[in-house]
């Protein structure tokens, strides 16, 4: 008998919202009774995706290199490329770390399935909760914004016709297509929508990559509020045998090496996720707004307006990534404070050298980072903006 009667319904509420943007991508790990069936369609899904992301990349990169002649369009189509490579390469990186995630998502709902104590999932169910509206917030921003670029703009813009008389239709983002003439019918409408399927494979990734993210950590903060709680509760009680005592101490033993295990695996998934996402953030918030100084300069409200909400969407993103990664040095923190402030004089003396060991341990606290180099947090964040606006401030005095 399960200790938690209501682990199904908690476990759907807390992942329904990753697992229905992570399906859309097939990054959503199979169970290990999945059929067949499943399990092809899911790599068929996989593939869609890249040649999706691809269809976008390879032909923008053609243009930029071997079409376009004017500077300042060629210009405006590098933040667009950077996107789609970004987002090429982290969708890599997850399908990469499948068995690691399949490894987090077991791991989470082994702990909903055990959890006994009230206040125990009144925690788990705490973090749950802002996980999930951490998710739903990055979702909203990303879809909402990226599909204002790859639709409502190209459609405002309307139809142009050049001085030959040539009538051309705006797409949302420009490409060669060597053989192909994408203005012709109906290669345009194909075009179209394939640039919007893109995008929305696109968006996925991104929203996805911070969604998971954001159910991995909250989930690790949990657990180490649980722990410390039973930290705290080891010295609470008055009167109690050495063998209680050590019992209560190798649980609490045993709880921290699972939380530091599965702390290493969502380390691994997000490592390289991340430093492509701070480069990457990086380098397309200097192009925003460089951007936006260029439409603000021809007095196009639209694309300004646009860009900006684009600019907002992409330091929002980085943003909650560096949010919990504090969250969780902060908890990691608390952690080592309780472990080194128990009143550990009131349990027996030879327990009590038991707890040395767990404070050396908490001293060296498990971290997200952007590939080994950096650590996210709300100062990286700061770092982050700070070196964008330097880029931005070189670029904008060497180019306009």
């Amino acid at each position: 008998m399960h200790a938690n009667t209501f682990y199904r319904d908690d476990i759907r509420r807390t992942v329904h919202v990753t697992r229905g943007v992570l399906n859309l991508i097939g990054v959503w790990p199979s169970r290990d009774d999945s059929s067949a069936l499943k399990i092809v369609r899911t790599k068929m899904l996989r593939v869609l995706c890249q040649v999706l992301l691809y269809f976008i990349f390879v032909p923008g990169v053609l243009k930029i290199f071997l079409k376009e002649s004017n500077a300042r369009r060629r210009f405006k189509m590098v933040g667009p490329m950077c996107n789609s490579l970004i987002a090429i390469l982290k969708h890599m990186v997850l399908i990469y770390r499948d068995d690691r995630i399949k490894d987090c998502i077991r791991h989470i709902e082994e702990d909903w399935e055990k959890v006994n104590p009230a206040e125990d999932r009144k925690i788990m169910m705490n973090n749950s909760r802002i996980g999930r509206s951490l998710a739903i917030l990055c979702i909203a921003f990303v879809y909402g914004s990226g599909f204002s670029y790859r639709t409502i703009v190209p459609l405002l813009r309307g139809v142009v016709v050049t001085s030959q008389n040539v009538t051309i239709r705006p797409l949302g983002i420009a490409g060669y297509y060597v053989f192909i003439d994408p203005q012709k019918t109906p290669a345009y409408e194909i075009i179209f929508t394939m640039q919007f399927l893109s995008g929305f494979v696109q968006y996925s990734i991104t929203s996805g990559a911070c969604s998971l993210a954001a159910l991995l950590v909250l989930h690790a903060c949990s657990q180490l509020k649980i722990l410390i709680a039973r930290m705290e509760d080891l010295t609470k009680t008055e009167h109690f045998s050495a063998k209680i005592a050590n019992q209560k101490l190798a649980a609490i033993v045993k709880q921290h090496i699972r939380i530091k295990s599965f702390l290493n695996k969502v380390e691994e998934i997000f490592q390289y996720t991340c430093l492509v996402e701070v480069i990457g953030c990086t380098f397309i918030l200097c192009l925003l707004g460089y951007y936006i100084i260029l439409e603000w300069k021809d007095n196009n409200a639209v694309s300004m307006l646009t860009y900006s909400i684009l600019l907002l969407t992409f330091a929002f993103n980085i943003f909650i990534f560096c949010f919990i990664g504090e969250l969780l040095t902060d908890q990691n923190m608390k952690m080592y404070i309780t472990s080194c402030t128990l009143d550990w004089y009131y349990i027996p003396h030879k327990t009590a050298r038991g707890l040395i060991l767990m404070i050396a341990v908490s001293s060296i606290p498990i971290k997200i980072t952007a590939g080994k180099f950096m650590d996210l947090s709300l100062n990286s964040f700061g770092a982050i903006v700070r070196t964008s606006v330097a880029y931005l401030n070189i670029l904008r005095t060497t180019s306009i």
